[in-house]
């Protein structure tokens, strides 16, 4: 097997394929698959562009709620935007997503380390580690009360400094060369 595996489970029921510049999230859907939860985050340094190929997903950008399927066409979600995404129980759902700027490496760096980690969805991962991820990143929580200031700084002192300070290490410090 790959130390760098095209596609990775995520939860029951769901995985993410990596391509060049583009991740797709197939949700299968069924009665005891895991509902995918994207909590409320924010980037500083890129955007995203979310398209449906089939069936349907919500996401909240900005605060507004939008029910997206493959008629509806690109959900844009500008830098420093919160945003979450979540899918509806018992319906199948492929997502792709991809930034802008469309060559930005540290995304796809995000989610093979937060999938390398033990327990990567849930509270058995650690708030260290995640935090240590979001760091290198470019991904930043959104607190009850959103102050952007204080989420980079948790980031910053906790994932920049405490994690390593304390022995944590990503998985994935670099891209794979492709020839």
């Amino acid at each position: 097997m790959s130390d760098y595996p095209d596609t990775v489970d995520m939860l029951i029921g769901t995985s993410l394929t990596f391509e060049p510049q583009l991740r797709i999230v197939r949700v299968r859907g069924g009665a005891d698959d895991e509902i995918l939860r994207v909590p409320t985050h924010w980037h500083e340094n890129h955007d995203e562009i979310v398209t449906v190929l089939e069936g349907k997903l919500k996401v909240t950008i900005g605060g507004k709620v939008k029910l997206c399927t493959p008629e509806s066409g690109e959900a844009f979600i500008p830098r420093g935007v919160p945003h979450s995404m979540e899918s509806l129980k018992g319906v199948s759902c492929v997502v792709t997503e991809r930034t802008n700027p469309a060559k930005f490496d540290k995304k796809e760096l995000f989610f093979r380390n937060m999938f390398a980690l033990p327990g990567s969805l849930s509270q058995e991962s650690g708030l260290l580690p995640v935090m240590q991820i979001f760091y290198h990143g470019d991904i930043y929580p959104v607190f009850r009360v959103h102050l952007r200031w204080l989420e980079k700084a948790v980031v910053k002192v906790l994932g920049g400094y405490f994690a390593p300070l304390l022995g944590y290490r990503m998985k994935y410090k670099s891209l794979k060369e492709t020839s």
